[in-house]
Order: structure tokens, then sequence, then C-alpha cells
């Protein structure tokens, strides 16, 4: 069964997120080590506030994570913008299955319950992937495409009405 829930309840998972996102987007770089990330990821402990990290398990077995953060690496050019919904990732075994939808939906959720209501992801080569959940292209510079997503419902919809 799928559970997604914030790192903050699940502490433990924390050396496996950090794993994931190093391997993913910063081994390569060079800009950063596994001990520099699991530390930038210290704040996503503290529960119901950006920088919110979820994890999904499944039958009890980490498989992917999602967060939710005011500046995103890359987004420079958009400095105008914020949260930025980053770091989506599951676990190659557990592809195709619809964790990662359920990751992007659950940080969707969670950034309507801070009152947000526009939320931004930076992609390259995912374009399709965020169309088919809501997302709307905003921008795409060298390579880099912004979406957005509004969120209905939030916190602060209805709000001085």
């Amino acid at each position: 069964m799928l559970k997604i829930e914030p790192l903050a309840l699940r502490p433990d998972l924390l050396p496996s997120v950090a794993g994931w996102i190093y391997e993913e987007w910063w081994r390569e770089s060079g800009d950063a080590s596994l001990a520099k990330v699991t530390s930038l990821l210290q704040p996503h402990l503290i529960p119901g506030r950006i920088p919110m990290t979820l994890v999904a398990t499944l039958d009890s077995c980490a498989a992917g994570t999602a967060t939710l953060i005011a500046r995103d690496v890359g987004t420079e050019h958009w400095a105008g913008l914020s949260p930025w919904l980053a770091a989506v990732y599951v676990v190659p075994r557990f592809r195709r299955q619809g964790i990662g939808a359920a990751l992007v939906a659950a940080i969707v959720d969670e950034a309507g319950s801070l009152g947000i209501r526009t939320l931004y992801l930076l992609t390259v080569g995912r374009e399709s992937f965020y169309a088919r959940l809501g997302w709307m292209l905003v921008d795409t510079v060298g390579g880099k495409t912004v979406m957005a997503r509004t969120i209905a419902g939030s916190q602060l919809d209805g709000a001085g009405e």
C-alpha cells in the first residue's frame, strides 16, 4: 500500500532521501557531497512549513520523494517565482506505478494547505508528465522549462470576499 508522509515524520528515511537526491542531481555536478545534501535537508525535518519534503513508501519500502522549497537550484532566471516543486524522484523499481504523480499531487495539496495559490517547477524533458497532471508552461530558456500549477482551494481562496 502506498503511503506518503512528511520527512519530518520519517527522519529515519533522511539518509535514503539524501542519497537519491545526491545521486540523481548532485554527484555529477561536483558542487556538493552527500553530507552537504544531508545537511541541506535538515530544515525539512521541521513539520508544517517550507521547506518540506514528502516521502513515499510502498509496502513499507522507501519508494520516492518530492520537495516544496522557496527557491530551486537553476531557477535564478525566474527569481520572482516562488515556491517550487523540486526533487521529484521515484526509485527505479517502483516507477510506472503512479508514485510520482501521487507525490506531485501530495505536494500540491500541502502547498494549498499553506495558502499557496501558485506553485512552480523546473524540468528538463519531463514536460509531458507534468502537463498530464495539470501543470502549464510558463517559460523555456536554454532547455530548461518552467511550469506552473494554480492551486484551487488554497486556504487563501475566497479571503476578503
